[in-house]
């Protein structure tokens, strides 16, 4: 780290100025947990990070002056009832053995009002999360260019979202794999 607190072109950053740089920018909460993980069970680093939704494209800003291209894994979402949870989960210091972080960053949207910016721009390998996020829970991603079906048939109902709580189904629609199987089926 020089003079003014940058990091260096390839220097690592310590958890505790990760942490530091987060808290000095958000109201939010920052947990870190280290967590064993492999069959040696070596201890990673995990930075749990919960933000308001307006501040998620200055948190992506931040996340880019951390390490110039943090990698990233994919959004994960849980409905909550009356919200919906998106986690996206992040690595910093990727490939540097032992020395990676991860920080998965939690949004909570209310059900009303399912938007949020993309980050296609920033990360274009983002696109196939946000278009499954998009078509299973029914959260628009505001600037995303591709909202075609990528995971459910393109007849699949509008507006139905089969990863919801509070979504029905038409019977039509649902996979009753212990129905079309058959004893002696050619094609088992």
């Amino acid at each position: 780290m020089d003079e003014t607190g940058e990091i260096k072109e390839g220097e690592k950053m310590k958890v505790d100025d990760v942490v530091n740089r987060i808290k000095e920018r958000f109201e939010c909460e920052v947990k870190v947990k280290e967590i064993p993980c492999g069959a040696k069970k070596i201890k990673r680093t995990h930075i749990f990070v919960e933000i308001k939704r307006e501040d998620f494209r200055k948190f992506m800003e931040l996340l880019f002056e951390i390490q110039d291209y943090p990698h990233f894994a994919v959004i994960s979402a849980t409905d909550l009832g009356e919200q919906m949870e998106l986690l996206y989960h992040f690595t910093i210091d990727y490939g540097k053995q032992n020395d990676e972080k991860t920080i998965s960053l939690r949004i909570k949207l209310p059900k009303n009002d399912l938007r949020i910016e993309t980050i296609t721009d920033l990360i274009p390998g983002a696109m196939i999360s946000e278009r499954e996020i998009h078509e299973m829970v029914g959260v628009e991603f505001i600037g995303l260019k591709d909202t075609r079906h990528f995971f459910l048939p393109d007849n699949w109902p509008e507006g139905k979202y089969p990863w919801r709580r509070d979504e029905t189904f038409p019977n039509d629609m649902l996979n009753k794999l212990d129905e079309t199987w058959k004893e002696g089926d050619k094609n088992e």
